[in-house]
């Protein structure tokens, strides 16, 4: 498995590349299965980060195509140097995925090179698993303290950059709308905050393999996967169908819908952040799911009725 991907990795570098020198010459990039190539690779997705994608996508393929062929010249079993690329892979797998469905719900074109990728490194990530499947346990419990410490670091870090995400959105509404590069500022902290996203995912990956008996009747573990899947679909809401639009903010006026959006989804955020982020610090619940959840979805709906009532009143004031 590990020469198929060496293949795939190869495979996934030309594409990356022929979209790069394409990018760079500024030529048409030919679309096969008469997709719309042109529209996806200069959109304003095409970049995470500040980093075009097909930078990252001839980095990632190139170190995976490295990183393989060392392992497989030297033939050396490593349990940190397997933690890596199936963490590189699985990471690279749910960007992938993060980026397909940028093109099917936001853009509504699609890119066939861009699919193309999306297939290469769906394959990587299943052959690394399969590849590593008999050792998976192994590598997670002798890693167990380095993926509780990513995990516990990424709840840490979103919860402040959702802090402030929410500082800079007032600070820049103080003039009553949001401006271009306001909106750049936004979009950059939101790319952060995706990627520590998935930090959280696949830390708890190998976290769950470490003990699954454990973690699979664990009523702490349930419940923050929950809010992590809440704040991923809550997310995508934001950056699809609410993002775009926070230009056109107008506060002179009560708030629209899409104003009430904005509102409603931060409050989800912080709250689901803050959520995350204690229950790394709770050794024990005696709760039960059941009860956690309605209590959970209780100070989402109060915090955001809260939220409205407080942005209502402020544009009274003003």
């Amino acid at each position: 498995m590990s020469l198929l991907i060496l293949v795939l990795s190869l495979l996934g570098l030309g594409v990356s590349w022929n979209i790069y020198l394409h990018k760079k010459r500024n030529k048409v990039l030919v679309c096969p299965l008469r997709a719309d190539c042109e529209n996806v690779i200069h959109s304003e997705y095409s970049k995470f980060l500040g980093i075009d994608l097909e930078k990252l996508g001839i980095f990632y393929y190139s170190l995976i195509f490295v990183s393989y062929l060392i392992n497989k010249i030297f033939d050396f079993e490593n349990l940190s140097f397997d933690f890596f690329l199936l963490s590189l892979s699985l990471l690279a797998f749910l960007f992938s995925i993060y980026l397909t469905l940028i093109q099917l719900l936001k853009i509504r074109k699609l890119c066939s090179w861009c699919l193309f990728s999306f297939v290469i490194s769906t394959l990587i990530f299943f052959n690394s698993y399969f590849l590593l499947k008999n050792s998976i346990v192994l590598i997670a419990q002798n890693l167990k303290a380095i993926t509780l410490f990513i995990h516990a670091l990424s709840a840490g870090v979103g919860m402040g950059l959702i802090l402030v995400v929410d500082y800079l959105f007032h600070k820049f509404l103080k003039d009553k709308r949001i401006d271009k590069r306001e909106k750049e500022i936004l979009d950059y902290l939101s790319d952060f905050i995706w990627l520590v996203l998935g930090l959280i995912v696949v830390s708890g990956f190998f976290i769950y393999f470490s003990d699954m008996e454990k973690y699979h009747n664990s009523v702490k573990f349930q419940f923050k996967m929950i809010v992590v899947l809440i704040l991923i679909i809550n997310g995508f809401l934001m950056n699809f169908f609410v993002s775009p639009k926070l230009i056109h903010l107008d506060l002179e006026k009560l708030p629209s819908y899409k104003e009430k959006a904005v509102i409603i989804m931060g409050a989800i955020s912080l709250i689901s952040w803050f959520s995350a982020f204690t229950l790394g610090r709770i050794p024990y619940l005696s709760f039960s799911l059941v009860n956690l959840l309605i209590f959970y979805f209780f100070i989402l709906i109060l915090s955001s009725i809260l939220s409205l009532s407080l942005f209502r009143f402020k544009n009274k004031v003003k």
